[in-house]
Protein backbone atom coordinates (compact mmCIF):
# COMPACT_ATOMS: atom_id res chain seq x y z
CA UNK A 1 0.00 0.00 0.00
CA UNK A 2 2.74 2.58 0.81
CA UNK A 3 4.39 1.85 -2.56
CA UNK A 4 1.06 2.27 -4.38
CA UNK A 5 0.47 5.56 -2.58
CA UNK A 6 3.91 6.87 -3.58
CA UNK A 7 3.28 5.91 -7.21
CA UNK A 8 -0.14 7.56 -7.13
CA UNK A 9 1.31 10.77 -5.67
CA UNK A 10 4.04 10.78 -8.35
CA UNK A 11 1.51 10.35 -11.16
CA UNK A 12 -0.67 13.10 -9.69
CA UNK A 13 2.33 15.42 -9.47
CA UNK A 14 3.20 14.80 -13.12
CA UNK A 15 -0.39 15.49 -14.08
CA UNK A 16 -0.34 18.93 -12.45
CA UNK A 17 0.73 21.55 -15.02
CA UNK A 18 4.03 23.24 -14.16
CA UNK A 19 3.80 27.00 -14.06
CA UNK A 20 6.55 28.83 -15.94
CA UNK A 21 8.99 30.74 -13.79
CA UNK A 22 8.74 34.49 -13.82
CA UNK A 23 11.39 36.31 -15.84
CA UNK A 24 12.41 39.79 -14.74
CA UNK A 25 11.53 42.83 -16.81
CA UNK A 26 14.45 45.26 -16.59
CA UNK A 27 15.50 48.54 -18.16
CA UNK A 28 18.90 47.20 -19.33
CA UNK A 29 20.01 43.57 -19.30
CA UNK A 30 23.58 42.30 -19.37
CA UNK A 31 24.22 38.54 -19.63
CA UNK A 32 26.07 36.89 -16.75
CA UNK A 33 26.73 33.34 -15.59
CA UNK A 34 23.37 33.45 -13.76
CA UNK A 35 21.11 35.03 -16.37
CA UNK A 36 20.63 35.42 -20.09
CA UNK A 37 18.92 38.34 -21.83
CA UNK A 38 16.04 38.78 -24.26
CA UNK A 39 15.71 42.37 -25.39
CA UNK A 40 15.22 44.69 -28.32
CA UNK A 41 13.96 48.01 -29.64
CA UNK A 42 10.43 48.38 -30.95
CA UNK A 43 10.41 50.69 -33.96
CA UNK A 44 7.91 51.37 -36.70
CA UNK A 45 8.61 50.88 -40.39
CA UNK A 46 10.17 54.36 -40.49
CA UNK A 47 12.65 53.49 -37.69
CA UNK A 48 10.84 55.69 -35.16
CA UNK A 49 10.54 54.30 -31.59
CA UNK A 50 7.20 52.95 -30.40
CA UNK A 51 6.65 53.74 -26.71
CA UNK A 52 4.14 52.18 -24.30
CA UNK A 53 3.56 48.98 -26.29
CA UNK A 54 3.13 45.71 -24.36
CA UNK A 55 5.77 43.02 -24.94
CA UNK A 56 5.09 39.50 -23.65
CA UNK A 57 7.68 36.78 -23.01
CA UNK A 58 6.64 33.14 -22.76
CA UNK A 59 8.46 29.82 -22.64
CA UNK A 60 10.75 28.47 -19.94
CA UNK A 61 10.01 31.71 -18.05
CA UNK A 62 7.32 34.30 -18.63
CA UNK A 63 6.94 38.03 -18.05
CA UNK A 64 5.42 41.16 -19.50
CA UNK A 65 6.70 44.70 -19.90
CA UNK A 66 6.06 47.90 -21.85
CA UNK A 67 8.47 49.65 -24.17
CA UNK A 68 10.31 52.75 -22.93
CA UNK A 69 10.19 56.17 -24.58
CA UNK A 70 13.03 55.15 -26.92
CA UNK A 71 11.30 51.85 -27.75
CA UNK A 72 13.66 49.65 -25.73
CA UNK A 73 12.60 46.67 -23.60
CA UNK A 74 14.44 43.85 -21.88
CA UNK A 75 13.93 40.63 -19.90
CA UNK A 76 16.49 38.85 -17.68
CA UNK A 77 15.94 35.07 -17.72
CA UNK A 78 17.62 32.39 -15.60
CA UNK A 79 16.53 29.30 -17.55
CA UNK A 80 18.02 28.11 -20.83
CA UNK A 81 15.57 27.13 -23.54
CA UNK A 82 13.17 28.34 -26.21
CA UNK A 83 11.26 31.59 -25.73
CA UNK A 84 8.56 33.40 -27.66
CA UNK A 85 8.38 37.19 -27.65
CA UNK A 86 5.13 38.75 -28.85
CA UNK A 87 3.39 42.07 -29.26
CA UNK A 88 -0.26 42.65 -30.02
CA UNK A 89 -1.17 42.04 -33.66
CA UNK A 90 -3.02 45.35 -33.80
CA UNK A 91 0.23 47.14 -32.84
CA UNK A 92 2.11 45.33 -35.59
CA UNK A 93 -0.54 46.32 -38.15
CA UNK A 94 -0.73 49.92 -36.92
CA UNK A 95 3.00 50.53 -37.25
CA UNK A 96 3.62 48.44 -40.37
CA UNK A 97 5.76 45.81 -38.65
CA UNK A 98 6.69 42.58 -40.41
CA UNK A 99 5.90 40.27 -37.47
CA UNK A 100 4.12 40.22 -34.13
CA UNK A 101 5.99 37.30 -32.52
CA UNK A 102 9.48 35.84 -32.61
CA UNK A 103 11.07 32.63 -31.31
CA UNK A 104 14.53 32.81 -29.74
CA UNK A 105 16.89 30.46 -27.91
CA UNK A 106 18.88 31.31 -24.77
CA UNK A 107 21.94 29.37 -23.58
CA UNK A 108 23.82 31.19 -20.80
CA UNK A 109 27.03 29.20 -21.32
CA UNK A 110 27.10 29.74 -25.08
CA UNK A 111 29.09 32.76 -26.29
CA UNK A 112 26.69 33.19 -29.22
CA UNK A 113 23.39 32.64 -27.37
CA UNK A 114 23.73 34.46 -24.07
CA UNK A 115 21.51 37.19 -25.47
CA UNK A 116 18.70 37.22 -28.01
CA UNK A 117 17.71 40.49 -29.66
CA UNK A 118 14.28 40.77 -31.28
CA UNK A 119 13.39 43.30 -33.97
CA UNK A 120 9.77 43.26 -35.13
CA UNK A 121 10.49 45.79 -37.89
CA UNK A 122 12.71 43.33 -39.78
CA UNK A 123 12.06 40.12 -41.63
CA UNK A 124 11.71 36.94 -39.59
CA UNK A 125 15.17 35.70 -40.53
CA UNK A 126 16.96 38.90 -39.55
CA UNK A 127 14.90 39.90 -36.51
CA UNK A 128 16.03 37.35 -33.93
CA UNK A 129 19.74 37.11 -33.29
CA UNK A 130 21.44 34.92 -30.73
CA UNK A 131 24.34 37.31 -30.19
CA UNK A 132 24.17 40.86 -28.99
CA UNK A 133 27.29 41.87 -27.12
CA UNK A 134 26.15 45.43 -26.64
CA UNK A 135 24.43 45.20 -23.30
CA UNK A 136 21.92 47.94 -24.05
CA UNK A 137 19.58 46.35 -26.52
CA UNK A 138 21.41 46.80 -29.77
CA UNK A 139 22.62 44.09 -32.06
CA UNK A 140 25.20 43.49 -34.74
CA UNK A 141 24.02 40.98 -37.28
CA UNK A 142 27.64 40.38 -38.20
CA UNK A 143 28.19 38.67 -34.87
CA UNK A 144 25.85 35.75 -35.43
CA UNK A 145 26.75 33.75 -38.49
CA UNK A 146 23.89 31.33 -37.85
CA UNK A 147 21.30 34.10 -38.03
CA UNK A 148 22.84 35.34 -41.26
CA UNK A 149 23.05 31.83 -42.60
CA UNK A 150 19.30 31.51 -42.23
CA UNK A 151 18.64 34.45 -44.57
CA UNK A 152 16.03 34.15 -47.25
CA UNK A 153 17.05 31.70 -49.96
CA UNK A 154 15.28 33.74 -52.58
CA UNK A 155 17.73 36.57 -51.94
CA UNK A 156 20.53 34.08 -52.35
CA UNK A 157 19.39 33.20 -55.81
CA UNK A 158 20.59 29.64 -55.51
CA UNK A 159 17.19 28.09 -54.91
CA UNK A 160 17.93 26.47 -51.55
CA UNK A 161 18.66 27.33 -47.95
CA UNK A 162 21.75 25.11 -48.10
CA UNK A 163 23.23 27.28 -50.85
CA UNK A 164 22.45 30.45 -48.89
CA UNK A 165 24.06 29.05 -45.74
CA UNK A 166 27.16 28.01 -47.64
CA UNK A 167 27.88 31.48 -49.00
CA UNK A 168 26.90 33.18 -45.74
CA UNK A 169 29.21 30.97 -43.70
CA UNK A 170 32.03 31.46 -46.20
CA UNK A 171 31.64 35.24 -45.93
CA UNK A 172 31.54 35.12 -42.12
CA UNK A 173 34.63 32.89 -42.10
CA UNK A 174 36.60 35.33 -44.27
CA UNK A 175 35.61 38.26 -42.04
CA UNK A 176 36.59 36.37 -38.91
CA UNK A 177 39.83 35.25 -40.57
CA UNK A 178 40.78 38.86 -41.36
CA UNK A 179 40.18 39.87 -37.73
CA UNK A 180 42.23 36.90 -36.58
CA UNK A 181 44.94 37.81 -39.09
CA UNK A 182 45.40 41.27 -37.58
CA UNK A 183 45.92 39.68 -34.17
CA UNK A 184 48.25 36.96 -35.44
CA UNK A 185 50.55 39.09 -37.61
CA UNK A 186 51.85 41.00 -34.60
CA UNK A 187 52.29 37.81 -32.59
CA UNK A 188 54.31 36.28 -35.42
CA UNK A 189 56.53 39.38 -35.72
CA UNK A 190 57.40 39.14 -32.03
CA UNK A 191 58.18 35.45 -32.37
CA UNK A 192 60.29 36.04 -35.46
CA UNK A 193 62.49 38.71 -33.88
CA UNK A 194 62.70 37.40 -30.29
CA UNK A 195 61.70 33.74 -30.43
CA UNK A 196 59.06 34.45 -27.75
CA UNK A 197 55.53 33.03 -27.97
CA UNK A 198 53.51 35.58 -26.00
CA UNK A 199 50.51 34.22 -24.09
CA UNK A 200 49.53 37.78 -23.15
CA UNK A 201 48.88 38.82 -26.75
CA UNK A 202 45.17 38.11 -26.38
CA UNK A 203 44.95 40.64 -23.56
CA UNK A 204 46.32 43.30 -25.93
CA UNK A 205 43.30 42.58 -28.13
CA UNK A 206 40.99 42.98 -25.15
CA UNK A 207 42.78 46.19 -24.13
CA UNK A 208 42.14 47.74 -27.54
CA UNK A 209 38.42 46.96 -27.42
CA UNK A 210 38.01 48.21 -23.86
CA UNK A 211 39.98 51.39 -24.61
CA UNK A 212 37.64 52.08 -27.52
CA UNK A 213 34.66 51.44 -25.20
CA UNK A 214 36.06 54.02 -22.76
CA UNK A 215 36.39 56.52 -25.58
CA UNK A 216 32.93 56.08 -27.09
CA UNK A 217 30.79 55.38 -24.01
CA UNK A 218 32.56 57.03 -21.06
CA UNK A 219 34.31 59.97 -22.73
CA UNK A 220 31.68 60.33 -25.49
CA UNK A 221 34.21 60.69 -28.28
CA UNK A 222 33.39 59.87 -31.91
CA UNK A 223 34.18 56.31 -32.89
CA UNK A 224 37.17 57.18 -35.17
CA UNK A 225 38.78 59.25 -32.39
CA UNK A 226 38.19 56.43 -29.90
CA UNK A 227 39.72 53.91 -32.29
CA UNK A 228 42.86 56.04 -32.70
CA UNK A 229 43.02 56.42 -28.92
CA UNK A 230 42.77 52.63 -28.49
CA UNK A 231 45.56 51.98 -30.99
CA UNK A 232 47.75 54.59 -29.25
CA UNK A 233 47.11 52.91 -25.89
CA UNK A 234 48.05 49.55 -27.39
CA UNK A 235 51.26 50.94 -28.90
CA UNK A 236 52.22 52.57 -25.59
CA UNK A 237 51.70 49.33 -23.65
CA UNK A 238 53.90 47.57 -26.21
CA UNK A 239 56.69 50.06 -25.57
CA UNK A 240 56.13 49.83 -21.81
CA UNK A 241 56.24 46.04 -21.80
CA UNK A 242 59.45 45.95 -23.76
CA UNK A 243 61.24 48.53 -21.62
CA UNK A 244 60.05 47.21 -18.25
CA UNK A 245 59.96 43.45 -18.85
CA UNK A 246 61.43 42.02 -22.02
CA UNK A 247 64.50 44.19 -22.56
CA UNK A 248 65.82 43.61 -18.98
CA UNK A 249 65.12 39.87 -19.30
CA UNK A 250 67.01 39.75 -22.59
CA UNK A 251 69.95 41.63 -21.10
CA UNK A 252 70.08 39.03 -18.34
CA UNK A 253 70.03 36.29 -20.98
CA UNK A 254 66.83 34.76 -19.58
CA UNK A 255 65.71 31.93 -21.85
CA UNK A 256 62.61 32.12 -24.02
CA UNK A 257 60.93 29.36 -22.00
CA UNK A 258 61.20 31.43 -18.81
CA UNK A 259 60.00 34.52 -20.67
CA UNK A 260 57.02 32.56 -21.97
CA UNK A 261 56.08 31.68 -18.37
CA UNK A 262 56.24 35.41 -17.58
CA UNK A 263 53.77 36.08 -20.41
CA UNK A 264 51.36 33.54 -18.87
CA UNK A 265 51.50 35.39 -15.55
CA UNK A 266 51.11 38.73 -17.31
CA UNK A 267 48.08 37.37 -19.17
CA UNK A 268 46.35 36.29 -15.96
CA UNK A 269 47.15 39.58 -14.23
CA UNK A 270 45.77 41.66 -17.12
CA UNK A 271 42.61 39.57 -17.38
CA UNK A 272 41.68 40.08 -13.75
CA UNK A 273 42.62 43.76 -13.86
CA UNK A 274 40.18 44.13 -16.76
CA UNK A 275 37.50 42.25 -14.84
CA UNK A 276 38.08 44.38 -11.74
CA UNK A 277 37.92 47.66 -13.65
CA UNK A 278 35.16 46.89 -16.16
CA UNK A 279 33.20 44.04 -14.59
CA UNK A 280 32.32 40.67 -16.04
CA UNK A 281 29.61 41.82 -18.45
CA UNK A 282 29.99 42.67 -22.12
CA UNK A 283 30.76 46.27 -23.00
CA UNK A 284 29.25 47.69 -26.17
CA UNK A 285 31.42 50.03 -28.23
CA UNK A 286 28.56 51.55 -30.22
CA UNK A 287 24.87 52.09 -29.48
CA UNK A 288 23.55 52.28 -33.02
CA UNK A 289 21.77 49.43 -34.78
CA UNK A 290 23.19 48.94 -38.28
CA UNK A 291 20.80 48.27 -41.13
CA UNK A 292 21.49 45.07 -43.02
CA UNK A 293 21.58 44.68 -46.78
CA UNK A 294 22.09 41.83 -49.21
CA UNK A 295 25.00 41.26 -51.58
CA UNK A 296 23.76 38.36 -53.67
CA UNK A 297 23.30 35.45 -51.24
CA UNK A 298 25.08 37.27 -48.39
CA UNK A 299 23.47 39.42 -45.69
CA UNK A 300 25.76 41.96 -44.07
CA UNK A 301 25.94 45.51 -42.73
CA UNK A 302 28.23 48.50 -43.23
CA UNK A 303 30.18 48.23 -39.94
CA UNK A 304 31.17 44.68 -40.89
CA UNK A 305 32.21 45.69 -44.41
CA UNK A 306 34.17 48.73 -43.23
CA UNK A 307 35.92 46.70 -40.51
CA UNK A 308 36.96 44.11 -43.08
CA UNK A 309 38.27 46.79 -45.46
CA UNK A 310 40.29 48.41 -42.66
CA UNK A 311 41.77 45.01 -41.76
CA UNK A 312 42.75 44.39 -45.40
CA UNK A 313 44.32 47.84 -45.80
CA UNK A 314 46.33 47.51 -42.57
CA UNK A 315 47.54 43.99 -43.39
CA UNK A 316 48.61 45.09 -46.88
CA UNK A 317 50.31 48.14 -45.34
CA UNK A 318 52.25 45.96 -42.89
CA UNK A 319 53.36 43.69 -45.73
CA UNK A 320 54.53 46.69 -47.79
CA UNK A 321 56.34 48.01 -44.72
CA UNK A 322 58.19 44.71 -44.19
CA UNK A 323 59.18 44.19 -47.82
CA UNK A 324 59.69 47.70 -49.21
CA UNK A 325 61.22 49.78 -46.43
CA UNK A 326 64.68 49.83 -44.93
CA UNK A 327 63.39 49.11 -41.46
CA UNK A 328 61.26 46.27 -42.79
CA UNK A 329 64.32 44.66 -44.34
CA UNK A 330 66.14 45.10 -41.03
CA UNK A 331 63.25 43.39 -39.25
CA UNK A 332 63.39 40.43 -41.61
CA UNK A 333 67.18 40.26 -41.18
CA UNK A 334 66.80 40.10 -37.39
CA UNK A 335 64.15 37.43 -37.82
CA UNK A 336 66.47 35.33 -39.99
CA UNK A 337 69.61 35.69 -37.86
CA UNK A 338 69.81 38.25 -35.06
CA UNK A 339 73.55 37.74 -34.45
CA UNK A 340 74.46 38.22 -38.09
CA UNK A 341 72.17 41.27 -38.31
CA UNK A 342 73.93 42.83 -35.32
CA UNK A 343 77.36 42.23 -36.87
CA UNK A 344 76.20 43.91 -40.09
CA UNK A 345 75.35 47.10 -38.18
CA UNK A 346 71.63 46.67 -37.46
CA UNK A 347 70.47 47.88 -34.04
CA UNK A 348 68.68 44.70 -32.95
CA UNK A 349 67.28 46.21 -29.74
CA UNK A 350 65.75 49.10 -31.67
CA UNK A 351 64.17 46.68 -34.14
CA UNK A 352 62.72 44.56 -31.33
CA UNK A 353 61.40 47.67 -29.57
CA UNK A 354 59.53 48.86 -32.66
CA UNK A 355 58.26 45.34 -33.35
CA UNK A 356 56.72 45.22 -29.86
CA UNK A 357 55.08 48.62 -30.43
CA UNK A 358 53.75 47.58 -33.83
CA UNK A 359 52.57 44.19 -32.56
CA UNK A 360 50.57 45.61 -29.65
CA UNK A 361 49.14 48.41 -31.83
CA UNK A 362 47.89 45.83 -34.36
CA UNK A 363 46.39 43.76 -31.54
CA UNK A 364 44.61 46.84 -30.16
CA UNK A 365 43.25 47.68 -33.62
CA UNK A 366 41.99 44.13 -34.01
CA UNK A 367 40.25 44.49 -30.63
CA UNK A 368 38.50 47.64 -31.85
CA UNK A 369 37.36 46.02 -35.10
CA UNK A 370 36.31 42.84 -33.32
CA UNK A 371 34.32 44.88 -30.80
CA UNK A 372 32.53 46.67 -33.64
CA UNK A 373 31.97 43.41 -35.53
CA UNK A 374 30.58 41.61 -32.46
CA UNK A 375 29.10 44.84 -31.10
CA UNK A 376 30.85 44.41 -27.76
CA UNK A 377 33.96 43.36 -25.91
CA UNK A 378 34.42 41.41 -22.68
CA UNK A 379 37.26 41.14 -20.15
CA UNK A 380 38.27 37.72 -21.54
CA UNK A 381 37.55 38.10 -25.24
CA UNK A 382 41.22 37.96 -26.22
CA UNK A 383 41.87 34.95 -24.01
CA UNK A 384 39.12 32.97 -25.74
CA UNK A 385 40.83 33.60 -29.10
CA UNK A 386 44.41 32.93 -27.98
CA UNK A 387 44.50 29.28 -29.07
CA UNK A 388 43.18 30.26 -32.49
CA UNK A 389 45.97 32.84 -32.81
CA UNK A 390 48.60 30.22 -31.97
CA UNK A 391 46.96 27.85 -34.44
CA UNK A 392 47.05 30.50 -37.16
CA UNK A 393 50.73 31.38 -36.74
CA UNK A 394 51.72 27.71 -36.46
CA UNK A 395 49.70 26.75 -39.51
CA UNK A 396 51.06 29.61 -41.59
CA UNK A 397 54.64 29.18 -40.40
CA UNK A 398 56.22 30.54 -37.23
CA UNK A 399 58.01 33.84 -37.76
CA UNK A 400 56.42 34.67 -41.14
CA UNK A 401 53.99 37.60 -41.29
CA UNK A 402 52.26 36.44 -44.50
CA UNK A 403 52.01 32.95 -43.07
CA UNK A 404 50.05 34.30 -40.11
CA UNK A 405 47.53 35.93 -42.47
CA UNK A 406 47.04 32.82 -44.60
CA UNK A 407 46.82 30.61 -41.53
CA UNK A 408 44.21 32.94 -40.00
CA UNK A 409 42.08 32.86 -43.14
CA UNK A 410 42.23 29.06 -43.24
CA UNK A 411 41.31 28.78 -39.55
CA UNK A 412 38.51 31.36 -39.84
CA UNK A 413 36.92 29.83 -42.94
CA UNK A 414 37.19 26.26 -41.67
CA UNK A 415 35.73 27.22 -38.29
CA UNK A 416 32.62 28.84 -39.80
CA UNK A 417 32.18 26.43 -42.71
CA UNK A 418 32.31 23.42 -40.39
CA UNK A 419 29.04 24.52 -38.78
CA UNK A 420 27.27 23.36 -41.94
CA UNK A 421 27.79 19.77 -40.79
CA UNK A 422 28.67 19.90 -37.07
CA UNK A 423 27.19 21.77 -34.07
CA UNK A 424 28.12 25.43 -33.77
CA UNK A 425 29.85 24.91 -30.41
CA UNK A 426 32.39 22.55 -32.04
CA UNK A 427 33.51 24.89 -34.82
CA UNK A 428 36.83 25.76 -33.18
CA UNK A 429 37.61 22.08 -32.63
CA UNK A 430 37.30 21.46 -36.37
CA UNK A 431 39.78 24.28 -37.10
CA UNK A 432 42.29 22.81 -34.66
CA UNK A 433 41.83 19.39 -36.27
CA UNK A 434 42.78 20.92 -39.63
CA UNK A 435 45.88 22.36 -37.98
CA UNK A 436 46.95 18.94 -36.72
CA UNK A 437 46.43 17.34 -40.13
CA UNK A 438 48.43 20.03 -41.95
CA UNK A 439 51.30 19.87 -39.48
CA UNK A 440 51.49 16.10 -39.84
CA UNK A 441 52.04 16.65 -43.57
CA UNK A 442 54.12 19.87 -43.38
CA UNK A 443 55.50 20.43 -39.86
CA UNK A 444 57.04 23.81 -40.67
CA UNK A 445 53.66 25.23 -41.68
CA UNK A 446 52.54 26.62 -45.02
CA UNK A 447 55.23 29.33 -45.39
CA UNK A 448 57.74 28.09 -42.82
CA UNK A 449 61.24 27.04 -43.81
CA UNK A 450 62.20 23.42 -43.44
CA UNK A 451 65.11 23.12 -41.01
CA UNK A 452 67.34 20.27 -40.07
CA UNK A 453 67.30 19.32 -36.40
CA UNK A 454 70.25 17.43 -34.89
Amino acid sequence: MPCLMIVAVGIAAMAVPVQAQAAEAVAVCNPTAQNGCVNGILQDAGKQPVAGATVTLSGAESAQTTTADDGTWAFAVESDGEYTVAIDESVAEQYGLTASSMDVTIEKNSFDKQRAVVRFDRTTNDAASGTDMQGDGTNSTGADSDSKAASDSSAAGFGSTIGARFWQQLYSGVIFGLMLGLMSVGMNLVYGTTGLSSFSHGEQVTLGGLACYVGTQLLHWPLPVSAVFAVAVGAFTGLLQNEVLWAPLRRRHVGTMQQMIVTIGLSMAMQYIFQFLFGGDIKGITRSIPDTFDIGPITTDWPTVISALIAIVVIVGVSMFLYHTRFGRATRAVSDNAALAAVSGIDVEQVVRIVWILSCALAALSGVLLGIYLNGISWNTGATLLLLMFSSVTLGGLGTANGALVGSLVIGVMADMSTLVIPDDMRYASALAILIIVLLIRPQGIFGKQQRVG
